[in-house]
Order: structure tokens, then sequence, then C-alpha cells
């Protein structure tokens, strides 16, 4: 009997003792995970640059794709990520004020060019007021899609408000459509761009894609990391070489 009760002792120990070991693991894993969430185009393709260097720092990169303009913002004020990079600072100040998030951004990476785009006319010219063209719904993306559209003499054009990843799906519904440069990236229809704001101008500078973390981050080990990991000559050298003037590096 006691045999079998030492028997049962050391089984009970060694099985605390994996699972102890696995915990330990599994928490050390984790803290040299950086988990990013993107878009696909171009943000996850930039990121995917960045694992070498962070990688010589002591971590890993894991990049969680998603496909709107919602989700990630949630999924960063939740815990579920370190940092997210798909916006702009005004679409994330707009999203703070609206959802009472608390992000920020930390590093601006790059700027893509809102541009108007071809639908069922192939030209600025000859609008009339029985043309319409799709320009993005949320506050931020329609303000500056509206300021495009005056800036080219067509504020007097209808317009109909749609969210702003199915813009290029729709091309064929409207006379034209203003759609961000991600977006038209993803849905290959960047041979259909009319016309694009000016790189040199001041909107490229308030509309730079950022790294945004959850406000008391700004300053951790994993943020230092992957700002740094985006400063590395590489990234610009791919972001040229891969898009030409659809993203524009701005760091």
């Amino acid at each position: 009997m006691f045999k079998t009760l030492k028997i049962l002792t050391f089984t009970c120990l060694l099985v605390l003792a994996c699972s102890l070991t696995c915990l330990l693991s599994a928490c050390n894993n984790s803290s040299r995970r950086i988990i990013v969430g993107a878009s696909s185009t171009p943000h996850a393709l930039i990121l995917e640059q960045t694992k070498t260097y962070i990688k010589e720092q002591g971590y890993e990169l894991e990049i969680k794709v998603f496909n709107d303009y919602v989700l990630p913002n949630y999924a960063l004020e939740n815990g579920e990520l370190d940092a997210n990079y798909f916006q702009h600072k005004p679409y994330l100040n707009d999203f703070n004020e609206s959802n009472g998030t608390h992000l920020v951004p930390v590093l601006d990476v790059h700027f893509e060019p809102m541009g108007i785009y071809a639908g069922k006319k192939n030209s600025l010219d000859g609008l009339t007021s029985l043309d319409n063209i799709l320009v993005p719904s949320d506050k931020s993306n329609y303000e500056r899609a509206i300021s495009l559209l005056s800036l080219h003499g067509l504020d007097n054009i209808p317009v109909t408000q749609v969210e702003a990843q199915n813009i290029p799906l729709m091309l064929s519904d409207c006379s034209l459509a203003v759609i961000n440069g991600n977006y038209a990236l993803s849905a290959g229809v960047v041979d259909r761009c009319l016309i694009t704001e000016d790189k040199e101008s001041d909107i490229a500078k308030t509309m730079a894609n950022v790294i945004a973390v959850k406000s008391g981050k700004e300053d951790s080990p994993k943020t230092n990391v992957l700002c740094e990991a985006l400063r590395q000559p590489n990234i610009g050298e791919f972001i040229k070489a891969k898009f030409g003037d659809s993203v524009i590096y701005m760091v």
C-alpha cells in the first residue's frame, strides 16, 4: 500500500511539474510575442518585412489580418493585440471619441493617397447631376473624399456613402468612386485610378497610417521593438519596390 502511495505521489508531482513547466513556457512565449492586427494590403505585407529584425531582438511577430476598420481597434482595446496598423490618426481619434476606447498613435509609417477611380465613366469631365460617386461612409474618410472631389470641381455631383472596404467591389454601379489606397490595392483596381491626393501635401502628413497601441503602452519594450523594426532601411526599400506611388513611406 505504501509503495502504491509513493507511486501515486510521485506521479502527481510529475504531472504538477510538467503543468508548471508548460505554464511558464506559455507565459514566456507570450511575453516574447508581439501580436499586431493589420489590414492585408499593404500593412500585413509591410509587417512581414520586420520579422527578421524583430527576431534578432528576441521577439516573435504574429500578424493577425482584419478585413474591416472596427474589429482591430476593439481587439487592441481588449488586450488581444499589442498594436495595430491599418488606420490614420483622424480615424483613430474619431473611433476613440465614438467608442470610448483609449488608443494612441506611436509611429507614422506610410501614406496611401486616396484616389478617384473610374466606374462607368473613365474621366472626371462631363459629369452631371444624373451621375453618382461612391465615397467612404466613416466620418474622417468621408470628409477626406469630399475635399478631394471639391478640389477637382466634383462637389456638385451626388454622392453615395458606402463602407470603405466595399467600394472597390461596386465600381460597375457608379460613375466614379473615391477609394482608400489599401482597399484599391487589395482589390487590384489601382489601374482604374484617375487622380490621387498630392503626396507632398499637408493631407499626406495628416493621413499617415500609424502604429497604434493602447494608452500606457507607448514606451513598452514590444512597442519600441516594433517601431524600430519599421524604421529599418529595408522597409522603405520594400514599399517603394512593391507599391510604387500607391504607398509613400513616411518614417
